[in-house]
């Protein structure tokens, strides 16, 4: 990937530290890792993260755990600059300009949210349309075939797959209601935990009526769930 981790991971995690009023050292003990090594990672000379470790510190920063992997993957299907990897919550229209989404939250289940073996849950995001025109017939459609999660590797190698793990749902595309410009939507998914113990997620992307994706492929929406026996 062309993207420079030092430069714009330093920079996102300084600005979160600014943002939310917390130390680097603070940051670093709700990510379980050490000072040292978080400046390591900001700093692009720390080894590559386990999953695990991006989900928890991306849980620190209160920012997206697909934003940092960006960082440090390959997500197949993503863009390869780094001001459009850095941008995940904001989208315009890939066909008319005046099409502009932004994500505004996790309603139910955030990052991270521990779940039984076997068990159903669901999830529901809140997206709001702030472009000029208005959302009709559009579906929210799972797409985790074309999202695969992984490590890179010295140039010319395969790349290694650290996640390709993914929830069970109900359904493979889910109805938008028709949203006004300015207005918010929620929309829910119902998923199915595995009964082993795992980290999985689930990638989905916003298609108009005829079936084409409405935005890049930086803007999704996802799930991450650990699944383990309390």
């Amino acid at each position: 990937m062309s993207i420079k981790t030092g430069d714009t991971l330093r920079a996102l995690v300084v600005r979160r530290s600014r943002e939310l009023g917390k130390p680097l050292t603070n940051l670093a003990k709700e990510a379980g890792i050490s000072r040292t090594y978080l400046y390591g990672l900001a700093g692009g000379a720390s080894k590559d993260p386990s999953v695990r470790t991006l989900i928890k510190l991306a849980k620190a920063l209160r920012v997206s755990p697909l934003l940092l992997f960006r960082y440090f993957a390959d997500l197949t299907g993503a863009p390869t600059d780094a001001y459009s990897m850095a941008i995940t919550n904001r989208a315009i229209g890939l066909y008319d300009p005046s099409d502009i989404a932004v994500f505004n939250a996790d309603v139910t289940t955030p990052d991270q949210t521990v779940v039984l073996p076997g068990e159903t849950f669901q999830k529901t995001w809140e997206i709001q349309n702030l472009g000029t025109r208005p959302w009709r017939g559009r579906r929210l459609v799972r797409v985790d075939g074309e999202y695969v999660i992984a490590r890179r590797t010295a140039s010319g190698e395969p790349l290694e797959v650290v996640m390709d793990s993914h929830l069970r749902s109900l359904n493979n595309d889910i109805p938008i209601a028709d949203t006004l410009p300015g207005q918010p939507v929620h929309i829910t998914v119902e998923f199915g935990a595995p009964r082993e113990t795992s980290t999985v997620t689930s990638i989905w992307r916003i298609e108009d009526e005829h079936g084409q994706p409405c935005y890049g492929p930086a803007f999704i929406l996802h799930v991450i769930v650990n699944v383990m026996a309390r």
